[in-house]
């Protein structure tokens, strides 16, 4: 039971939420799982800070989080009535890849073959295998004892008594997320972090990468041949304990891993899709705005850093934008789209400063 509540809420709820956003008459269900996720991030993000800064408890985080969390997902899901919207007859991931020709036609089924071939490996050794990583130390256990007894950072998960609130760990509280998750679902912490979490956001990641090539190449099966590079990558990439590869193969449980594996990759699809507009003439929808600010804060969530990193690209790109396309309209949109992410950047600065 634990784990079917766990699916639903990490695939469902997200999908319902995502309907939020605008779209045409039929259900691309990767698409609004995406949107819906880091909605339901950012969400998080603006709701855990203060309540860790106020010394609040879990308990406290999960009865505003989750009634919220709901709340959109109903709406979402009443827009998607409304809208009288229809399942797309072709898949999402395929639709017209299958060409004219024989020859196509059999590539493009390789193609397939092989990438779902290298993700089910790679869902088959996050199943098995474990592990080892020293910064488990610190963020699982921090999540066990928010778990436990409810306690947000206020005892020193390396040894016993409390210690004072540490900005740089507060202010991304991506572990929290994760006790989030195993006080809702019963599961033990570290079956969510290192199972659940693993399958979760690898697979998540290989959407957001889809949706990359979907803006890169026209041709859908050039996009499974892009697929099929990024799941050698994947497999391949553990060059250094520090390749984004690395940390989403063996730390998905970590910040750090949710920001170079997820929130930098759709940082990039985002900006291939708002440039895409502006090629032609047109000002980026709102939509898109708000799916970048709810990116940026998802990487406030994994990290302080990263949150700041996604902040300064933002920022010198739309002054690239602006020079290039000679057009400001669509800077009071990026000022908005970056004021969230920057309080948290704000709070960061002025508790060094204090220090």
């Amino acid at each position: 039971m634990g784990y079917l509540l766990l699916a639903l809420w990490l695939t469902l709820l997200p999908i319902c939420v995502g309907s939020l956003f605008s779209y045409q008459n039929t259900v691309q269900a990767p698409l609004r799982l995406l949107q819906g996720q880091f909605l339901l991030w950012a969400l998080f993000q603006l709701v855990t800070v203060p309540i860790v800064i106020a010394e609040g408890t879990l308990e406290h985080v999960m009865a505003v989080y989750i009634p919220l969390s709901v709340i959109l997902g109903l709406a979402g899901l009443v827009c998607l009535l409304k809208r009288k919207e229809r399942p797309a007859l072709q898949s999402a991931f395929l639709g017209d890849a299958f060409a004219q020709t024989t020859r196509e036609k059999n590539e493009t089924a390789v193609l397939l073959i092989l990438v779902l071939a290298l993700w089910l490996f790679q869902m088959y050794i996050v199943l098995t295998q474990a592990v080892y990583d020293g910064d488990d130390s610190f963020y699982m256990a921090v999540a066990n004892l928010a778990n436990t007894n409810g306690s947000l950072y206020q005892i020193n998960p390396y040894s016993m008594g409390t210690m004072g609130l540490n900005y740089r760990y507060i202010l991304a509280p991506f572990p929290v997320w994760v006790a989030m998750l195993a006080r809702m679902s019963g599961l033990h912490t570290l079956t969510v972090g290192h199972v659940a979490l693993g399958v979760f956001l690898i697979s998540l990641s290989y959407l957001i990468y889809w949706q990359i090539g979907s803006g890169l190449f026209k041709e859908k099966m050039n996009r499974l041949r892009f697929m099929l590079c990024v799941c050698v990558l994947y497999i391949w990439g553990n060059t250094s304990i520090h390749t984004a590869e690395s940390f989403l193969i063996t730390r998905s449980r970590q910040g750090k891993a949710l920001v170079s594996g997820l929130a930098f990759p759709a940082f990039v699809s985002i900006l291939i899709s708002m440039g895409s507009s502006l090629d032609a003439g047109k000002t980026p929808k709102a939509s898109s705005y708000i799916y970048i600010s709810c990116v940026m804060l998802t990487g406030c969530l994994g990290s302080a850093f990263g949150g700041a990193i996604l902040l300064l690209f933002w920022g010198i790109i739309n002054l690239m934008w602006a020079v290039s396309y000679r057009k400001i309209r669509q800077l009071p949109g990026a000022v908005c789209a970056a004021l969230p992410s920057a309080a948290f950047s704000l709070i960061y600065l002025l508790s060094c400063l204090a220090d």
